[in-house]
This record gives structure tokens, C-alpha cells and sequence, in this order.
């Protein structure tokens, strides 16, 4: 049987009721949802990162260009 543990406490999933298995699966989705998210997040500040550094550097070479 699949066990939950909550504050030290172990719960058979089996055993519970269909409310607390319909609360188990928002919250097994939430977490699912959050994980996402911050790989999302993670992914975007990459890319901004990348860009920036990218967009200075051109910006460094117009400047070069315009002091020959």
C-alpha cells in the first residue's frame, strides 16, 4: 500500500476517503503546476540573461566602430 507522511505521521492512501484522495490530487497537482513554473522561470531568466549579454556586446561593437 502507498503510505503519506504528514508531520511524522503515516496515512494509508488506500484508506482514505475520496475527499481526502480529491485534496491529495490538487495538492500532487499544485506541486506538478509549481515544478513548472520555476522551470519555466529558470528557462526565461536563461534566455534574458543570454540576450543581455548579447545586446552589450553589439552595443560594445557599434561603439568601436564609431571611434575608427
Amino acid at each position: 500500500m502507498t503510505k503519506l507522511t504528514i508531520d511524522d505521521n503515516e496515512y494509508e492512501i488506500d484508506d482514505m476517503s475520496e475527499d481526502q484522495k480529491n485534496i491529495l490530487n490538487v495538492l500532487n497537482v499544485g506541486s506538478n503546476a509549481e515544478a513548472l513554473l520555476t522551470h519555466t522561470l529558470q528557462c526565461v531568466s536563461a534566455v534574458q540573461n543570454m540576450k543581455s549579454k548579447e545586446l552589450k556586446k553589439l552595443l560594445k561593437g557599434n561603439q568601436d566602430d564609431k571611434s575608427e
